[in-house]
């Protein structure tokens, strides 16, 4: 029984010291991680002009703003074309046009840069507020009867 409880110490003995060097080895993990610069799609709204040709103030537009979201903290540039006109600065010049009638020049106002808010619950950055569109008395007042549209296509360049 002596030698029994003599080998079963000493077992005892070879399985802390092996446990306990074990325990002193250990390892480095690196976590790595890449974030990428990018939008959602644009909300794009239409913008409407209604145009009184007996006006005596510029005409503003109504609708709903255009807006993006895209990554937190990230300075992106904006670009507005229309046809050939090209914005600068954060302004477009451009013309309604309508068939066999004469181009009504306006002027479009739009978010030339901006930072990033993020996603998720993050408010989306305006490109094009609802009143962003404006035709000066002058050209409303020589208007045409008729229908008139323009197409300007928003870009996030990034």
């Amino acid at each position: 029984m002596k030698k029994l409880m003599a080998v079963l110490a000493a077992m005892a003995f070879v399985v802390v010291m092996a446990g306990g060097a074990w325990a002193d080895v250990t390892g480095d993990v690196d976590i790595n991680a890449t974030v990428t610069g990018k939008c959602n799609a644009i909300t794009a709204n239409d913008l409407t002009l209604t145009i009184d040709p007996a006006t005596t103030s510029d005409v503003v537009s109504t609708g709903d703003d255009t807006t993006v979201k895209c990554t937190n903290k990230k300075t992106f540039n904006v670009a507005a074309v229309s046809g050939t006109n090209v914005g600068a600065s954060g302004t477009l010049s451009s013309t309604l046009k309508s068939a066999g009638k004469t181009d009504i020049p306006y002027t479009l106002t739009y978010t030339s840069s901006f930072t990033g808010a993020g996603f998720g619950s993050a408010a989306a950055q305006e490109l094009v507020a609802d009143n962003a569109a404006v035709v000066t008395a002058a050209n409303a007042n020589a208007a045409e009867e008729g229908s008139y549209s323009d197409t300007v296509t928003i870009t996030v360049e990034y």
